[in-house]
């Protein structure tokens, strides 16, 4: 009889497996961590469950996912059969996650494309500070052709100088500008940041907007940075329609003295004064001239730099090759300087300069929805438009700079601290080993790719756990030449064997030099300035030096 009942148990089981079988599995999982290495025939004999499936989830065997299907057994019947294998700490369940991509609420979001493609919005979920992790507000200066206070995109993230007060009449932080509360315009020579009771420019705002639009704010479009504080400096004045719409390099020294002046003085007194100026982008330039035409202007990057400041600029809209071509700042010799060039939306090189060597990274540059000029007629028709240009891709990299200070660990914030020229070393190695490898960018800048913000910050949590070797870039003596300058007769190390040696004079004109025992001798040749491509196996970088007999 007993037989007989187990054998209808069994049919009416099967029959209900049967009818089961049809129905689509749910398979579910626990995650279980152990105290011990342990075994997967060992835990499924143990358990006497044969329909849960182990799987190591470490080398050590120490957790494991435990799969099974709802539909045949319980949730609750499983836990209690995990716990009770020895050695168990914990038991959970195991859930989906989703890739989380933080999406702000600003209203013409949804058409700006170019923040997905650098990775912003998964940056966002890392960080959208205004401030870093020790409570610096980050400042980005942008050098361009204005800002009108009023626009509605930009409450709470433009600069205010409290240490000058505004309407007094008096220079009250000693800067040597009166009343320049809300930053300079260095060709008008006043406080006038926006030239005019309704500002005209039109380069300045899109600019602005790439980098700090103010984020999550139900307005407009978002900045890379959410918050931040921009600094306006002002180099155009676009009052005079007449003809004076230019700047000159001299009042591009002059900006930049500005911003200097503040981090400067921000540095000196632990920041008890001064800004915390991360960056300068500098959407402009100068086409077909060459480093030695304008040596105080390319030196001024180190010097910016010696003191924590990276500047991104664009470089030329021209499809050419700017060695030969020219270009400046994109020929001027600093590790202080990003030069960036321009893709469009399916990361194909858009029209831009490009170098192997003295074009570091691109970014996107055509069709960038972003904030028009505060204008009359802007106001009536639209504050927001399309954006093109290497004057696009620029202020997308100004923006990465100041999200991965707010993101800096402590490792890096005392590098900061105590040693800006390595920090802003290590900042331009985050940026461009993070980047997006494109096919049409190799040989087009250095790296051979578009901007990445959240691969940038993966780069730089490399260094903050240890894992990335920085003795070998961070001081770039990887190659050097000395002695700098010098009399034509040049020594040459290099940590990896050189393969070649190609001598440029200050026009790009490629010369004849030797490369013999490690010295180039190039004595013979005028006094001037001159580039060297020294190339090896595993890098190939151009140095400027300067003969002086």
């Amino acid at each position: 009889m007993l037989r007989y009942i187990f054998a209808l148990y069994l049919f009416v089981f099967s029959f209900q497996l049967s009818a089961i079988a049809p129905i689509k599995p749910t398979n579910l999982a626990f995650i279980a961590a152990f105290d011990h290495p342990c075994e997967v025939r060992v835990l499924d004999e143990l358990t006497g469950y044969h329909m849960l499936q182990f799987e190591a989830l470490n080398v050590e065997h120490t957790l494991f996912k435990v799969a099974y299907n709802a539909n045949l057994i319980q949730s609750d019947f499983v836990a209690q059969l995990i716990n009770r294998l020895p050695g168990v700490l914990m038991v959970q369940e195991d859930s989906k996650v989703e890739l989380r991509a933080t999406i702000p609420n600003d209203s013409v979001f949804s058409y700006q494309w170019h923040l997905n493609k650098i990775g912003a919005l998964q940056a966002w979920d890392l960080t959208r500070a205004g401030t870093n992790r020790r409570g610096d507000t980050i400042v980005i200066a942008i050098v361009d052709d204005g800002l009108h206070l009023k626009h509605p995109d930009f409450k709470g993230n433009i600069w205010i100088n409290y240490a000058d007060t505004i309407g007094n009449n008096k220079d009250d932080d000693g800067n040597g500008y009166t009343d320049d509360h809300y930053g300079w315009n260095f060709l008008a020579n006043n406080n006038d940041i926006s030239d005019s009771n309704y500002y005209q420019g039109k380069h300045g705002t899109p600019v602005a907007g790439i980098i700090g639009a103010t984020g999550n704010d139900v307005t407009g479009i978002t900045g890379i940075m959410w918050k931040v504080k921009l600094m306006i400096v002002d180099i155009r004045d676009t009052t005079n329609m007449a003809g004076s719409n230019f700047a000159f390099q001299s009042d591009v020294i002059r900006a930049y003295s500005y911003v200097l002046h503040q981090r400067k003085l921000y540095n000196a007194t632990m920041g008890k004064q001064g800004v915390f100026v991360t960056a300068i982008n500098s959407s402009w330039g100068i086409d077909g001239k060459f480093a030695a035409q304008a040596p105080l202007w390319c030196a001024f990057y180190d010097t910016l730099g010696k003191y924590g400041i990276l500047t991104a600029a664009s470089t030329s809209n021209n499809f050419v090759n700017i060695d030969i071509a020219g270009d400046l700042p994109s020929l001027c010799q600093s590790q202080h300087l990003l030069m960036v060039n321009s893709t469009n939306d399916i990361d194909a090189l858009a029209p831009s300069g490009y170098s192997e060597t003295n074009i570091d990274i691109a970014a996107p540059g055509q069709g960038i929805k972003t904030t028009n000029a505060y204008t009359k007629l802007n106001i009536k028709n639209g504050l927001y438009g399309s954006f093109n240009g290497t004057s696009a891709a620029a202020p997308m990299v100004t923006g990465a700079i100041g999200l991965l200070h707010a993101y800096a660990c402590e490792k890096m914030m005392d590098l900061i601290e105590t040693d800006p020229i390595r920090a802003n070393l290590l900042m331009r190695r985050f940026l461009l080993e993070g980047v997006e490898v494109i096919p049409d960018l190799v040989g087009r800048n250095s790296s051979n790719g578009r901007l990445n913000i959240l691969k940038a910050m993966q780069v730089m949590n490399q260094f903050c756990y240890g894992t990335l070797n920085t003795e070998q870039i961070l001081l770039n003596q990887t190659i050097v030449i000395y002695p700098n300058p010098g009399n034509g007769l040049l020594n040459l190390e290099s940590v990896d064997e050189v393969i070649s040696v190609q001598c440029y004079d200050a026009t790009g004109k490629q010369l004849g030099c030797l490369l013999l025992n490690n010295s180039i001798d190039i004595s013979l040749l005028a006094n001037g300035v001159y580039y060297f491509k020294i190339s090896t196996a595993n890098a190939t970088k151009v140095l400027s030096y300067i003969k002086q007999n």
